[in-house]
C-alpha cells in the first residue's frame, strides 16, 4: 500500500509541476513588508518626493541614503528651498546593507551628474542589481543605470535620450525600445521623461506606474500566469503553437493602485537560447476573450529557442517575462544517437515499468 501511495502522490506531484503558472506571488510577502532604498544626493529631482509619498500610502516602507557629506541634503532648482533628512549616508554604510531591501529607486533631477562622477555610486547600484534588487529610475535617472557597470546589458529599456541617455543605454548592451512610459525587464525598470530644469516636468514623468511595477515585481505578481508552447520539439517546418494566460491583476492589486488598467497587447518574441539573438517577434491574440492569448510560429532553423511574453498595458507600460516557454527545432543529437524524444520516452517507460514491477511484488 506503501508503494501504491507513493506512486500515486509521484504522478500528482508531476501533474502539479507542469500545471502550475510560472509565476507565483511571493509566498507570505504583504505590501507592509516591501522595502524600498532611495538614492539621492545634492540636486535630486521633485520626483523623489512623488515616488516617495505614493509608496508609503501603499505601506510600503521607504529608506533614503545619499551620497552626500551631511544628512540633510538639498532638491534641484525645480522647487527652491526644499530639502529631505536621509536616513543614511553612502560612505558610511557597507554595501551589503542592500540586502535589506526589495528594490533600489535612483530618481530624476540634476543629481545625475554627481551621481555618474562617483564610481562609489555606480558600483553600488550594480552591486545591488547583483544582490537581486529591483532597480528602478526615470527619466535622467536612465542614465545613471546605464553608467552602473553594463548591468543593462540585455534588458530591453525605455527610449530616453536626454543628455545621449539613449547613446549611453546603448553602449551599455541595453535595448531601446519605443513607445513605452515603463518597461520592466531583468529587474530593472525604466521610466520615461520627467522634464527639465524649467519646472513642472516631474508632472509628466509616469511614478505612479513606475511605484507600481516595483511593488507587483516585489511581491511576485505578473500579467502572465503561465505559458506554454507545443510542440516541445519539431523537425524544420513545424508550425509552434504558444500560448499565454493573462490576468490583468484587478483582483489582487486594483484596489490598491486606484487605476484602470487594461491589457492593449501581448507578443511573444522568440530567442535563441545559446546568446538570446532575436529570430521574431509573433502578435498574440485573444480570440475567444478568456485571457488566453495565442499565436504560432514556424521553425525553419534547427536549434533550441526560449521564448519571452511582452504585456503592454493601457498606461503605456511594458512588461517583460523572460524565458516563459522553451521549444527546439529539428532533432537534438544525444550521445547515445537518439534524439532527445525518443530518449525522454524510453526514460519515462522505464520509470513506468520500474512503479509497476513494485507494486506487483507489494501485491504478493
Amino acid at each position: 500500500m506503501k508503494a501504491k501511495a507513493l506512486a500515486i502522490v509521484s504522478l500528482l506531484l508531476v501533474v502539479a509541476v507542469f500545471s502550475s503558472p510560472l509565476f507565483m506571488p511571493v509566498e507570505g510577502q504583504e505590501i507592509s513588508d516591501v522595502k524600498v532604498l532611495m538614492l539621492i544626493c545634492d540636486g535630486f529631482g521633485w520626483n523623489y518626493f512623488d515616488a516617495r509619498k505614493i509608496l508609503e500610502s501603499w505601506g510600503v516602507n521607504v529608506t533614503t541614503i545619499a551620497n552626500a557629506l551631511d544628512y540633510n541634503v538639498s532638491a534641484c532648482v525645480n522647487k527652491p528651498d526644499n530639502w529631505t533628512i536621509v536616513d543614511h549616508l553612502l560612505n558610511s554604510v557597507e554595501f551589503d546593507i542592500v540586502t535589506q531591501f526589495d528594490a533600489l529607486f535612483v530618481p530624476s533631477g540634476g543629481q545625475w551628474t554627481s551621481l555618474i562622477a562617483s564610481t562609489t555610486v555606480l558600483n553600488f547600484i550594480a552591486y545591488a542589481h547583483e544582490q537581486g534588487l529591483i532597480i528602478g529610475t526615470t527619466c535622467i535617472g536612465n542614465r545613471v543605470i546605464a553608467e552602473s557597470n553594463d548591468i543593462m546589458n540585455g534588458t530591453s529599456v525605455v527610449y530616453y535620450n536626454h543628455a545621449s541617455t539613449a547613446a549611453h543605454m546603448t553602449e551599455a548592451g541595453a535595448t531601446l525600445r519605443y513607445g513605452f512610459d515603463v518597461i520592466t525587464d531583468n529587474r530593472i525598470i525604466t521610466g520615461d521623461s520627467g522634464g527639465g530644469t524649467t519646472g513642472g516636468g516631474y508632472l509628466y514623468a509616469p511614478t505612479s506606474e513606475i511605484c507600481a511595477a516595483m511593488l507587483r515585481e516585489a511581491l511576485g505578481y505578473s500579467y502572465v500566469e503561465q505559458a506554454g508552447v507545443l510542440p516541445l520539439i519539431g523537425e524544420s517546418g513545424t508550425t509552434f503553437n504558444i500560448s499565454a494566460d493573462i490576468t490583468d491583476l484587478d483582483s489582487e492589486l486594483g484596489d490598491l493602485f486606484s487605476v484602470n488598467t487594461n491589457i492593449t497587447e501581448v507578443h511573444a518574441r522568440i530567442f535563441t537560447k545559446d546568446n538570446r539573438t532575436l529570430v521574431e517577434t509573433v502578435e498574440l491574440t485573444d480570440a475567444d476573450e478568456d485571457m488566453v492569448y495565442t499565436g504560432s510560429f514556424n521553425g525553419t532553423i534547427d536549434g533550441e529557442y526560449v521564448i519571452d511574453i511582452e504585456v503592454e498595458d493601457s498606461n503605456s507600460t511594458l512588461e517583460i517575462e523572460r524565458e516563459s516557454a522553451s521549444f527546439e527545432v529539428g532533432i537534438i543529437e544525444t550521445g547515445l544517437g537518439m534524439d532527445s524524444l525518443m530518449l525522454g520516452g524510453i526514460v519515462a517507460g522505464g520509470l513506468l515499468i520500474v512503479v509497476v514491477a513494485v507494486l506487483v511484488l507489494k501485491k504478493r
